[in-house]
């Protein structure tokens, strides 16, 4: 299923998308902020898009290709995974080239989806509990959320971490058919 914004549209990710998802990956900006590590290799980036795909198809989440509408360029991506149906909660991660920072895109991106997920998406019902995990120095990232809501998990190793846990609970309201 794609998602719209006003000026991304937001894709199920695939093979094509993977060695542009590589470059963003790579790059020093990005790499000092995600799990991946740097130097990924073409089919290490191949299987992170394996597992998505995995993902996908059990129903458990979708990583999305963040295409600018104007131009069709992929410039970052947003996943959604690892739904647990029975606790109702979900992870989100997200990365965007640096060349795209500060213009509002994930922003966009996120807000995009959350509101899917809150107004129509069947997939989801209830109380849902989204989680994130951020670098502690990613201050961008941690404005982000904040400003999407998501507000600072407090846990026991907090001061023993590289990450901050940050959450957002919703009421989804899944749309039924007649």
């Amino acid at each position: 299923m794609n998602l719209e914004s006003s000026r991304l549209l937001l894709r199920p990710i695939s093979y094509r998308d993977t060695d542009v998802l590589l470059s963003i990956l790579n790059d020093p900006r990005v790499a000092q902020y995600n799990d991946y590590g740097m130097c990924l290799s073409r089919d290490e980036t191949k299987a992170l898009i394996q597992w998505d795909l995995e993902q996908m198809y059990r129903g458990v989440g979708t990583r999305y290709a963040m295409l600018l509408k104007l131009c069709n360029t992929f410039v970052g991506t947003l996943g959604i995974y690892d739904h647990d149906k029975l606790s109702n909660t979900c992870h989100i991660g997200f990365e965007l080239s640096s060349m795209y920072w500060g213009r509002g895109l994930m922003y966009e991106a996120l807000d995009c989806l959350v509101q899917t997920i809150q107004h129509g998406n069947t997939l989801f019902h209830g109380n849902l509990v989204i989680s994130a995990k951020v670098a502690r120095n990613n201050t961008r990232c941690v404005q982000l959320l904040n400003r999407l809501q998501f507000y600072l998990v407090e846990s026991q190793d907090a001061d023993k971490s590289d990450h901050h846990h940050y959450q957002l609970r919703i009421k989804c309201n899944s749309l039924t058919l007649a």
